[in-house]
């Protein structure tokens, strides 16, 4: 099926999220392969540009770039392949497809590291401490490969001989940031990865990082934000995190009145959990059974952190329930008079296609093209039953 992935990719792009509706509509991504093939019925729910993408992708094409991958050192992981990560798998637009050097963790323990890519020496000094102790105890380190905190947190789990995941704005064979393509095969060397869901060879665009950072965030069970400013673009990565049900964690400022911290400051008023040791991070995710055990003897204690505790058994991973993310709210702003008229009738919850036929006066085509187009459009989903209703609710 991984051709067929790739054929959709090549007309659809990258974080679209009409993708996963199409596969969701015609039951799998080879069935809209023959659906598009042979009755060139799906054609005219396209967008202008991907309709015109479509003209030119093909399965050739697909198999052009799995050669291209094997060569190069690099695979190709869709949603159907036991490797795909389960927690990127529940956010609400997974990418269909991942392009994936190295080794993507198999613990569900990773952390997301943020920050600024101009930040002071202080936070430097955070992040290389930080993600070092917490490489060591295990935990993946995911960051977004950009200059500033990222290098840092990524480096501080290189040196440290832990992992880390690099999520790339760019496709494989784009050396962005500048000079960095050799220190990617040092984080692949020292067991970790680096993916991108973009095509090899394809440039990100300003606009894409935002999309970019739904998947470092989706990769993790919470997001730790070492310094962000009022205007930080950490800010949409923390709010990814909090669709998705992350943890927010975030650094104290070293100073309350400089308006770098101005971010941080407003998510620790918010309830995130301010960081001041990597145990603090630790003992939200990690269990390690000898930790707070009492010794037997005269000198009993409890050891209070983890790096105290002695290293008898292994550290594991509490459970992380995995969490569907729920569609955003449907936006009927630019809907026809039929389309507002089916989305009223579903704004008191799902109804069956019968009920939505008899309570209009659309002919069965009309009506079996306008949901379609709807559910394209993330304004309804398929429901059980073969019912519909509104996204979001």
């Amino acid at each position: 099926m991984t051709e067929y992935y790739l054929w959709l990719l090549q007309f659809m792009g990258a974080a679209n999220p009409r993708s996963l509706q199409l596969i969701r509509h015609y039951g799998s991504v080879c069935a809209v392969y023959e659906a598009f093939k042979h009755e060139n019925g799906g054609v005219r729910f396209l967008k202008e540009n991907e309709a015109a993408a479509l003209k030119t992708a093909s399965l050739e094409k697909s198999c052009s770039i799995l050669d291209m991958a094997q060569k190069s050192g690099y695979r190709v992981i869709t949603l159907d392949d036991a490797e795909y990560p389960l927690p990127l798998k529940n956010i609400y637009n997974p990418p269909p497809v991942l392009f994936a050097a190295g080794l993507l963790p198999e613990s569900d323990t990773c952390l997301t590291v943020i920050g600024t890519r101009e930040a002071c020496d202080y936070s430097f000094k955070v992040t290389g401490k930080l993600c070092g102790r917490l490489a060591k105890e295990g935990v993946t380190i995911v960051s977004g490969m950009a200059i500033g905190i990222d290098k840092a947190a990524h480096t501080a789990a290189v040196e440290a001989k832990g992992r880390t995941v690099g999520v790339l704005a760019c496709g494989f064979g784009v050396d962005y940031p500048k000079f960095s393509t050799p220190f990617r095969q040092e984080m692949i060397n020292a067991g970790g990865a680096v993916i991108s869901e973009l095509l090899p060879g394809q440039r990100g665009e300003r606009g894409y990082f935002n999309q970019r950072n739904r998947i470092m965030s989706g990769l993790s069970r919470g997001v730790l934000i070492i310094e962000a400013g009022e205007r930080s673009g950490c800010h949409i990565t923390a709010r990814h995190a909090v669709n998705q049900n992350r943890d927010i964690f975030c650094i104290p400022p070293a100073d309350i009145y400089n308006p770098r911290f101005k971010g941080v400051i407003g998510y620790i008023r918010d309830g995130a959990i301010p960081v001041f040791d990597h145990s603090d991070i630790l003992n939200e995710y990690l269990i390690k059974p000898t930790a707070f055990e009492v010794k037997s003897g005269a000198d009993d204690t409890v050891p209070e952190t983890f790096e105290d505790a002695e290293r008898t058994a292994p550290v594991t991973a509490k459970p992380f329930e995995v969490i569907p993310q729920k569609p955003p709210a449907a936006d009927l702003s630019a809907l026809t008079p039929d389309g507002l008229k089916i989305a009223a009738l579903l704004s008191g919850g799902t109804k069956t296609l019968d009920f939505i036929a008899e309570n209009t006066e659309l002919s069965a085509d009309e009506l079996s093209d306008l949901l379609l187009e709807l559910e394209l459009d993330g304004v309804i989903e398929s429901a059980a039953g073969a019912g519909y209703k509104l996204c979001g609710m």
